[in-house]
C-alpha cells in the first residue's frame, strides 16, 4: 500500500473547530452542602501565626493527651528504636585497593564513627545524648512540631578527640527579624537563595527570665549559614508536603480537632462515672413549710431546720430522715452504650491521618487475628520506612559525612596504599547504607520459613535477609565463623536442622485460630 492510498483513507478535511462542553462537577459548585465551602488561602504572615499556634497545640497534645502521646511515642520507637546504624559500603574497585584492604578500611571508618556517636560528651554539645538518642529526639520533634533544628558546633576543647558536636535547638527559635518581614528572601526565619534553597537561618535567643522570643532587629538575631562549603552548619529539616514549603507542619495537625474533642468527651464520661459511683441521693419532702411548725410528742421538730440539709453522703453512712422525707437515688447509666464504638471510630480516623492503622496506633490487637495483625504491621512498616529514609537523608548522612571527614583529617583512619587522597574521592570514602531497627514478627516461624524459601529460590540474598533483622551480613558471617570454630574446638554439637518440633496434642495452629475467630 503506497502513501497515496493511505491518504485516501483519511478524512478529507478536519472537523469544525470547537469543543463539546464537559459536565459541571459537583466539587466545583456551590450547591447544597457545598454552598458554604470557601477554602481560605494563607498569607505569609497568617501562615506563620497559624504554624506557631499548631506547634503550641501539638506540644500540648503530645504532653497531655494519652492517645496522641501513644501515637507519637509508638512511631518514634518503631522508626528509630535504639538507632539507625551506618554500614560503610565503600568500593574496593573504585578506590583501586584489594578487597581485604577495603574490608579493613570499612571497619576502621565504622569504628571511628561509633566511637564518636556512642559518647554523649562527644556527640552532644550539652553532654547528655548519644547520636542515636539525638536521632530519636529529632524525629519526635519533627512529629510534634513538624521540624527539627540542630547546629553543628565546634566543641572548642583541644583535648577532645573530635571537635564536631550537635546542639539540639527548638525550631520555635526560628524567627524573622522585625526589619526583614517585608524581605522576599526571608520567610519565617529562613533565608532563601535565588532558587528557593535555604542558605541561612535566623535563630533567636529566648529571654533568660521569661523565655519569650521577642522579634528584634536582624542585628540582634544571630544568623547561621546552612552550609560552609560542603560542610553542614545548620541542620533544619521537615517532611515536605507542599510545593513551596519552608517550615514543617505537625503530624498531629490533620486530626488535632479529633484528639481534642475525644479528650473532652472522655473527660465528661469519666466525670459522669465518678458521679454515678458516688451514689447521689436526693431528699424529697411532701410536707409544706407550715406543717413543720410546732413539736411532735417527743419534743422534736417536724421540719428539718434551716442549714441542716443533707449535702453529702459518706460511704457506709445511714440517713435518718424527718417525717415526710424520702431518699431517692439518681440513675445515671454510664458509660454510654456507644462509648467504645465512638472512641474506636475517632481513634481510627486520628491514626489514619498519620498513616497508622488503628491496631498499631492504639497498640490494641485484641480483636484481630494473625492475618489482620500482620496486614496492619506491614502497612505501618511502609510508613516507618518512609520516615527512616527521610531521617537518613536529612540528618544521619550529613552528620556521618562531617564526622568521618574529621576522622580522616585527624589521621585516625589510615588510607591504604594505592588509594587516592580523601578529598579526591570523598564520595567513595563516605559511601554507606543505614540499617534501621529490627522489624517485629507476628509469627516468627512463618516469616523465617519464608526467608529460607526466598534464599533457596534466589529471590533474596543473605544481605537482604539479615538486614530485615537489623543486622550487618559481614558482621553476622564473621561472628558465625568465630562461633563455629569455637564449637569445633570444644567438641560441641547442636541440632541446627531448623525443623520445628511436631505440635503437641491440643496445640492449635495460627490457621485454626484464625478460622475460629
Amino acid at each position: 500500500m503506497n502513501a497515496r492510498a493511505v491518504a485516501r483513507r483519511r478524512a478529507a478535511s478536519p472537523a469544525a473547530p470547537g469543543r463539546v462542553p464537559g459536565i459541571a462537577l459537583t466539587a466545583g459548585g456551590y450547591h447544597g452542602t457545598m454552598g458554604n465551602w470557601f477554602p481560605h488561602r494563607q498569607t505569609e504572615f497568617s501562615a506563620s501565626r497559624e504554624r506557631s499556634r499548631i506547634q503550641a497545640r501539638a506540644d500540648d497534645l503530645a504532653g497531655n493527651d494519652p492517645n496522641a502521646a501513644s501515637l507519637i511515642g509508638g512511631m518514634t520507637v518503631n522508626i528509630v528504636g535504639t538507632g539507625i546504624r551506618p554500614q560503610s559500603t565503600l568500593s574496593a574497585a573504585r578506590l583501586g585497593i584489594s578487597e581485604e584492604a577495603a574490608a579493613r578500611l570499612r571497619d576502621a571508618i565504622e569504628r571511628e564513627f561509633a566511637r564518636w556517636a556512642c559518647r554523649p560528651d562527644l556527640a552532644d554539645a550539652g553532654n547528655r545524648l548519644t547520636f542515636w538518642q539525638i536521632q530519636s529526639l529529632n524525629l519526635r520533634t519533627a512529629m510534634v512540631k513538624g521540624e527539627f533544628l540542630n547546629l553543628c558546633v565546634d566543641r572548642g576543647d583541644p583535648y577532645a578527640p573530635y571537635s564536631l558536636a550537635l546542639q539540639v535547638l527548638s525550631p520555635l527559635r526560628l524567627i524573622t527579624p522585625g526589619d526583614l518581614t517585608l524581605s522576599p528572601h526571608v520567610r519565617d526565619g529562613v533565608h532563601l537563595g535565588a532558587r528557593g534553597e535555604p542558605v541561612g537561618y535566623y535563630i533567636a535567643n529566648p529571654d533568660p527570665l521569661t523565655g519569650r522570643l521577642d522579634v528584634g532587629l536582624a542585628a540582634n538575631v544571630p544568623y547561621y549559614k546552612a552550609r560552609e562549603a560542603w560542610r553542614p552548619v545548620t541542620l533544619h529539616a521537615f517532611p515536605q508536603i507542599d510545593e513551596e514549603q519552608v517550615r514543617g507542619v505537625s503530624i498531629l495537625a490533620p486530626a488535632m480537632k479529633l484528639f481534642r474533642d475525644l479528650a473532652d468527651y472522655m473527660d465528661y464520661e469519666l466525670v459522669g462515672q465518678i458521679i454515678t459511683a458516688a451514689f447521689p441521693v436526693v431528699i424529697e419532702s411532701d410536707q409544706p413549710v407550715a406543717a413543720g411548725i410546732g413539736m411532735d410528742p417527743r419534743g422534736k421538730s417536724r421540719l428539718r431546720p434551716a442549714g441542716r440539709e443533707v449535702r453529702e453522703i459518706e460511704p457506709g453512712s445511714v440517713l435518718h430522715l424527718y417525717p415526710g422525707e424520702r431518699g431517692k437515688t439518681l440513675d445515671a447509666p454510664r458509660p454510654n452504650s456507644n462509648f467504645d464504638m465512638f472512641v474506636a471510630r475517632h481513634l481510627r480516623s486520628a491514626g489514619a491521618s498519620a498513616g497508622m492503622p488503628y491496631e498499631v496506633g492504639t497498640k490494641d490487637f485484641s480483636k484481630t487475628n494473625y492475618s489482620s495483625a500482620r496486614a496492619a504491621l506491614i502497612e505501618a512498616w511502609r510508613v516507618f520506612q518512609r520516615y527512616q529514609s527521610w531521617l537518613e537523608s536529612a540528618f544521619c548522612r550529613p552528620v556521618w559525612e562531617a564526622e568521618v571527614e574529621e576522622a580522616f583529617a585527624r589521621g585516625y583512619i589510615e588510607i591504604p596504599e594505592g588509594a587516592p587522597p580523601f578529598l579526591d574521592a570523598r564520595e567513595d570514602y563516605l559511601a554507606a547504607r543505614w540499617v534501621p531497627p529490627r522489624r517485629g514478627h507476628v509469627d516468627p516461624v512463618k516469616e523465617i520459613e519464608a526467608d529460607i524459601m526466598a534464599l533457596e529460590a534466589g529471590i533474596k540474598n543473605y544481605s537482604e535477609v539479615i538486614e530485615t533483622h537489623s543486622g550487618d551480613w559481614e558482621t553476622a558471617f564473621a561472628q558465625r565463623a568465630r562461633e563455629e570454630r569455637r564449637i569445633a574446638e570444644l567438641g560441641l554439637s547442636f541440632d541446627l536442622s531448623g525443623r520445628a518440633p511436631d505440635a503437641a496434642p491440643g496445640d492449635e495452629t495460627e490457621e485454626a485460630t484464625d478460622a475460629e475467630k
